[in-house]
């Protein structure tokens, strides 16, 4: 059927084609496949293989990375000749620098150890490295000790040989030279302890010898300054003590700091080592416990040269306040200025305070000053009844010698504290004196004086020396050295000047005493002994001349009493005539209410009264 389709060149044609082209492709694939399985049957690994290979390449690679971390970790450029290490000049800025390079190269490479992996540290070739490593590390720490062990005995040596006055100049001289080498007293605090412990102890040994002399030679030469007749002020000579030293202590403490990387955790930093971070490091910290001890140990006499400086300007007068009040300012002040020309490394008393060791010292000698000052004052004390028993001595009592010595002494005090505070031990000690003369005033005694005019006279000087002093410490001495004036001036007043008319005083006294016993005072003059004829008889007792030949008795009485010194004889004589006024207006008084109209009148008008107090003051 196919065939006969197939003839008639139809549709069957066309299906046998097709056919004919599928039974053609599969006989192909079938080819294709069985050449495939021949293939795989005669190479039957050939996948395995291609697997092994590819391990293979990774296993390489990974060698090779391996190998070049441990190249960077074990063999950095500066660690390719490990031999010559210990070899190089440390005496030249190049030799320094490629020091410098390989002991960061050593540190960075045995620090790193902790934080490999173990089975890199297993290695035998790594252990062998880490070893020669360790012995290059020992043979540089040994060669940078021995360079700067022979060098700080070599600059030591010249300070100690120089003069004491070029000592200073020396001195700091050794710090410019030094500071190169900060970088590596750092990589030794950090690798090698024993070795930084040993130069430190080095440097503090052949250095304090140098200070102390230096310290010693600045006091002697601040004790010829100040033995009379060259010394202008206590406070001149000592000043510049203070400002040498300050300026010798800072700077060296910020040497100290810098060069030994003091209270720096040197092992907990990173690996650079540079000295920048360090100095910033060290100026925020301030003076920590290893500067603290580094300075003790440098100046271990610098206190007592101070003190015994201090106490001998005491034996001047006022040598102890003065020495307070220049030591005190610069402990609680900003210190003294850097010099000029300071080095690098080496700083005046300018900045950071707080933390500067200088103040710390010289604040235990600000403790001595101002005990020798509270001594003077307690010697002022101890001596006030000693004066008021020398004063006894005198043809008058007039004014006791501690206050015209209280006098001095708040002067001088007030130039010398008045722009330096200090307020406080000031007032203090007025107070104190203050209160001992109010008692000594009270307790002293003279064999020619009448007591209230030694008390008047005293306590009006020591009102005015308290009131001159304007301190508010003072307000309570003030007031009562005032009352006690007024009363002794009223004691004297009412003892002296006594009742110039007594016997009229007398009369009306028996006057009030009708008039308070229910008599009527226009009825008084009535009774026999008060009437108007024993008026007229007491009054012609007391005529105005023999009045004032009285006052002129009484005036040399007060002048002979009162001292030219107190400058009080005007006021007595002032308060006299007061209270003469005050009984003459009271007896007038009572005459115009008891006798009215009866034309009696005293001896002496006001007007009177007062010519005649002024004529005797102006005659005498």
């Amino acid at each position: 059927m196919l065939a006969a389709a197939t003839e008639g060149g139809g549709a069957g044609a066309r299906l046998s084609a097709r056919l004919d082209a599928g039974g053609a492709a599969a006989s192909a694939l079938a080819a294709r496949l069985s050449r495939l399985d021949a293939l795989a049957r005669a190479a039957p690994a050939a996948l395995h293989a291609r697997s092994g290979a590819a391990r293979a390449d990774a296993a390489a690679r990974a060698l090779l990375q391996e190998l070049t971390e441990i190249y960077a970790w074990l063999d950095a450029p500066p660690l390719r000749d490990l031999d010559s290490i210990s070899e190089i000049s440390l005496a030249s800025p190049e030799g320094r620098a490629r020091a410098l390079a390989a002991g960061t190269a050593l540190r960075t490479a045995l620090r790193a150890e902790s934080q490999m992996a173990p089975a890199r540290r297993r290695l035998g070739a790594v252990r062998e490295r880490l070893r020669r490593l360790q012995r290059a590390k020992d043979a540089l720490a040994a060669a940078l000790a021995r360079h700067l062990n022979n060098l700080l005995i070599h600059l030591g040596n010249e300070a100690a040989s120089a003069p004491a006055p070029a000592a200073a100049g020396t001195a700091r001289a050794h710090h410019a030279d030094l500071l190169p080498y900060a970088p590596f007293m750092r990589w030794l605090k950090d690798m090698d302890e024993k070795a930084y412990d040993a130069l430190t102890k080095v440097y503090v040994g052949t250095w304090s010898r140098v200070y102390e002399r230096e310290a010693r030679a600045a006091c002697e030469a601040a004790r010829a300054a100040a033995a009379p007749p060259l010394a202008a002020a206590a406070d001149t000579p000592l000043d510049a003590v203070l400002t040498v030293v300050e300026n010798i202590c800072n700077a060296e403490q910020d040497f100290c700091t810098q060069f030994f990387f003091l209270d720096v955790d040197v092992k907990s930093e990173g690996s650079d080592g540079g000295s920048e971070a360090s100095e910033e490091t060290s100026a925020r910290r301030g003076a920590g416990a290893e500067s603290r001890r580094m300075m003790a140990e440098l100046f271990p006499a610098l206190e007592a040269e101070l003190v015994a400086l201090v106490n001998h300007l005491e034996r001047q007068p006022y040598g102890a306040m003065r020495a307070l009040a220049c030591v005190g300012t610069r402990v609680l002040g900003d210190g003294a200025s850097a010099t000029p020309g300071t080095p690098a490394g080496g700083g005046g008393g300018g900045g950071g305070g707080e933390g500067r060791w200088a103040r710390t010292a010289l604040a235990a000698v600000a403790v001595a000053a101002k005990r020798g000052a509270d001594r003077v004052i307690a010697d002022r004390l101890a001596a006030m009844p000693e004066s008021a028993r020398q004063a006894a001595k005198r043809p008058k009592a007039g004014l006791l010698g501690f206050l015209s010595e209280f006098e001095e002494l708040s002067s001088v005090c007030e130039a010398i504290f008045g722009l330096r505070g200090r307020r406080a031990d000031l007032e203090r000690w007025y107070a104190a004196l203050g209160g001992a003369m109010l008692a000594a005033v009270a307790a002293a005694d003279h064999p020619r004086t009448p007591r209230p005019v030694l008390r008047l006279e005293n306590y009006h000087r020591l009102h005015a020396l308290l009131a001159a002093r304007r301190a508010p410490a003072l307000d309570a001495l003030r007031r009562e050295a005032r009352a006690r004036y007024s009363e002794a001036l009223r004691q004297y007043v009412t003892q002296y000047f006594g009742r110039p008319l007594d016997k009229l005083t007398q009369f009306f006294e028996g006057v009030a005493e009708a008039v308070a016993g229910g008599a009527r005072e226009e009825e008084v003059c009535y009774r026999a002994a008060f009437s108007k004829h024993e008026l007229r008889r007491l009054l012609a007792m007391y005529p105005a001349p023999e009045v004032r030949r009285s006052l002129h008795r009484l005036y040399r009485t007060v002048e002979k009493h009162l001292s030219e010194e107190g400058g009080l004889l005007q006021v007595v004589w002032r308060a006299m005539q007061e209270e003469f006024l005050q009984q003459h207006h009271a007896l007038q008084a009572r005459i115009a209410a008891c006798y009215p109209g009866a034309g009696l009148a005293l001896p002496l008008s006001t007007q009177d009264i007062l010519d005649a107090f002024s004529d005797i003051a102006r005659e005498h």
